[in-house]
């Protein structure tokens, strides 16, 4: 079993964006004159970031459980995956920029009603990413051009064998994330 986390420095920008965002909100509700408008935008504000920095906490204490059989969230509701039952596999690539670089990629997957997204960001991404890729091919679950051409640009063969068009679409990321 492998355990894998959000690196500090990872999750670094989205804490800073939080606590920037409700030092701003939050004081700016606490000078402004008490009245509804007020009270609904900077309060809204202040809750907006409250929310967030509290996500990107939980975000950074999650721990993926990877073995060879399932893979796993250490604070999920349902258990783990198990890999022979996964069913739906997404790899998803998200531009920072027009020149496609500079982004990020998710990775969503789906056993029945139980599922699973995890980052880039997370360390050991790239082995989880090809674990997947492998159940997809053992479980012939059907990938989309997009999937398949984000896991090529992650140098991972997710294709069963068969011959299948390239995407057309240019939604495929130019090189994949660092």
């Amino acid at each position: 079993m492998t355990s894998h986390r959000y690196p500090l420095d990872a999750v670094t920008p989205d804490y800073a964006r939080g606590v920037i965002g409700l030092t701003l909100s939050g004081g700016a509700w606490a000078v402004a004159p008490f009245a509804a408008y007020s009270v609904i935008i900077f309060g809204g504000l202040t809750a907006l970031f409250l929310v967030f920095t509290i996500r990107t906490a939980l975000r950074h204490r999650l721990r993926i459980e990877l073995t060879d059989e399932s893979i796993g969230a250490s604070r999920a509701r349902r258990g783990p995956l198990p890999w022979s039952e996964i069913d739906d596999v997404r790899l998803r690539y998200y531009a920072t920029r027009r020149s496609r670089e500079g982004g990020w990629m998710t990775l969503r997957l789906a056993a029945g009603r139980n599922r699973l997204t995890v980052e880039s960001t997370l360390d050991g991404f790239d082995r989880i990413a090809a674990r997947a890729a492998d159940a997809a091919r053992a479980n012939r679950v059907e990938l989309g051009a997009t999937t398949r051409a984000n896991f090529r640009a992650l140098g991972i063969s997710a294709d069963d064998g068969s011959d299948r068009e390239a995407p057309q679409d240019g939604r495929a990321p130019a090189r994949a994330p660092r």
